[in-house]
């Protein structure tokens, strides 16, 4: 046998894994470590921004630069854009293309973002309270408001919208059957 010197000398220059190999035993399998999450800093001065991804920083960058590197090649527009996505989403007012579909039971409405589908869907179909029905023949819209109601029923009658102002105010009513604004004059 060796001398016990030796053998702590030879011991403490191990692993535990060679420990356990060299007494016959296999060691318990190490987890991998978790990889620290890896940040991109932005490097202009004064300026403490950091993303989780590259195309982030990238977009970021575009803002302390000026840059619109993604450019609308439909002719006579030329927007750009700091993402390819808005891009994207921009080219679909030229195209006339709405891909997003209201899935509201007997709702039809198609959306070119998934945004104005999810504003629609909360407007229309959630947190429904109080309605007012339009009660013309055939009609059957409904609205949040009763002045909204009212503006409505004006294209069922004809009737001048500016009739619906209120007494003692001064606000754009809305728009007249033929295009035009007109404001209430508030009385003297």
């Amino acid at each position: 046998l060796d001398p016990p010197a030796m053998v702590a000398e030879s011991v403490s220059s191990l692993t535990i894994a060679d420990a356990f190999i060299a007494a016959g035993e296999s060691p318990a399998p190490t987890p991998p470590r978790p990889a620290l999450p890896r940040r991109f800093i932005c490097s202009f001065p004064d300026c403490s921004a950091n993303y989780s991804k590259a195309w982030k920083l990238d977009a970021h960058l575009c803002k302390h630069t000026g840059e619109r590197p993604f450019v609308c090649d439909y002719e006579g527009c030329g927007k750009a854009f700091i993402r390819d996505y808005h891009l994207s989403r921009h080219i679909l007012t030229h195209t006339g293309e709405k891909p997003f579909v209201c899935a509201a039971n007997g709702c039809d409405q198609k959306f070119n973002t998934k945004s104005n589908l999810k504003k629609h869907f909360e407007r229309k179909h959630e947190n429904q309270q109080k309605q007012y029905i339009c009660s013309f023949e055939d009609c059957k819209k409904t609205f949040k408001k009763h002045q909204q109601l009212k503006i409505h029923q004006c294209q069922h009658t004809n009737e001048p919208l500016f009739k619906l102002c209120m007494s003692k105010r001064m606000f754009l009513c809305g728009k007249n059957m033929d295009g035009t604004s007109e404001t209430c004059e508030r009385n003297p």
